[in-house]
């Protein structure tokens, strides 16, 4: 799809709008989870989400709208152009407002915790899970900018390892005693975690692969 991609860049100025506006969602997706992590790690205590946390997400989800309000216009005006990567656009969205939604569902847990996650057994894992997903979703922003398959790639070599990762946690926590504030977080970020690498690995298909094998990670195609 990264031809396809080039080719909108270089379209209509609704296309360009639209294409400019999703890469403003991708680094707000990144915004919320990196600030959902800190203050779950670093406060200890925490009694609400703050409004510029709601604020950033309402604004995710009015740039989604946005998004495909300008793909229906672009192809009210031009049904012939554009249409697999106007199709492939609209899956794209979806992925990223999710990102904003597990981001704000890790935020919740933090305020239910009521203190940093420092504590916990998993914390080290959970970080280091965190950082490579932080990282990927900063080369995601890069590699949907420059329709870079090459960067899109390198996400995608990483999705199976996470996902194994998210899902070692979850098991190993079942073999072993902890209380139940422990478990419940340790178990609610492991899964929002497998979620989030998920859609970004989406995204990044959609750079990487034809327009009816988006959304559908291949976890061997590198091996």
């Amino acid at each position: 799809m990264a031809s396809e991609l080039i080719n909108m860049w270089k379209g209509s100025s609704l296309m360009k709008k639209a294409l400019a506006r999703f890469n403003d969602m991708l680094n707000n997706g990144e915004y919320l989870f990196t600030e959902a992590w800190r203050v779950l790690s670093t406060q200890e205590q925490i009694e609400r989400i703050p409004q510029y946390f709601y604020d950033k997400d309402i604004e995710v989800n009015e740039q989604e709208k946005e998004i495909r309000r300008l793909i229906f216009e672009h192809l009210s005006i031009r049904p012939q152009h554009d249409t697999s990567g106007c199709l492939a656009l609209m899956s794209l969205v979806k992925d990223a407002e999710r990102i904003g939604d597990y981001s704000k569902n890790i935020f919740e847990v933090g305020v239910m915790y009521k203190g940093t996650i420092k504590d916990i057994k998993y914390f080290q894992r959970l970080s280091s899970s965190h950082k490579s997903i932080d990282d990927n979703l900063s080369r995601l922003a890069e590699a949907f900018l420059k329709s870079s398959g090459k960067l899109a790639e390198a996400i995608l070599k990483d999705y199976i390892t996470m996902k194994r990762e998210c899902d070692k946690i979850l098991y190993e926590m079942f073999q072993e005693e902890l209380n139940t504030k422990e478990a419940v977080v340790t178990a609610l970020i492991s899964r929002y975690f497998k979620r989030i690498n998920s859609h970004l690995s989406n995204i990044a298909s959609g750079i990487v692969y034809p327009l009816n094998e988006i959304d559908f990670v291949r976890g061997d195609i590198f091996e």
